[in-house]
């Protein structure tokens, strides 16, 4: 059974995590981009890209987290636009922030694993 996780909103308070993952996403199964994350939370992921996008698109999400050999699937939103001529953050580079919808229990428990322990760095060092 797939169990869906609600994501409550955190405001400006959110942990995330510096992550460069090969990113397949698009309007639908049928019109598959590649692009890569710049970063990732439990709540979403921004996405560098120069394909137009505008707020509340729907898009599906594919991409493997680095501390497992899982593809996760999802559906995802626009949640607000880097554009490149007038960035809403400039030091990012153009693309849009995406906001998971139905992202699974499990994977947002993995999602969460990698923030508490600052990624994979952390998990994958011996200890002393």
């Amino acid at each position: 059974m797939d169990t869906k996780a609600t994501i409550p909103a955190t405001g400006n308070s959110r942990r995330s995590l510096q992550a460069e993952l090969r990113v397949y996403y698009g309007p639908s199964q049928e019109m598959v981009l590649y692009g890569f994350s710049v970063d990732l939370s439990s709540g979403g992921l921004f996405l560098k890209t120069k394909t137009s996008f505008s707020v509340n698109d729907k898009v599906l999400l594919s991409f493997t987290l680095p501390d497992a050999d899982k593809v996760v699937n999802c559906r995802a939103k626009v949640a607000w636009v880097n554009a490149q001529d007038e960035p809403k953050k400039p030091e990012l580079p153009p693309g849009v922030g995406l906001q998971f919808l139905d992202l699974s229990t499990e994977y947002l428990l993995s999602i969460q694993s990698l923030l508490k322990h600052d990624g994979v760095k952390s998990i994958s060092e011996p200890e002393s």
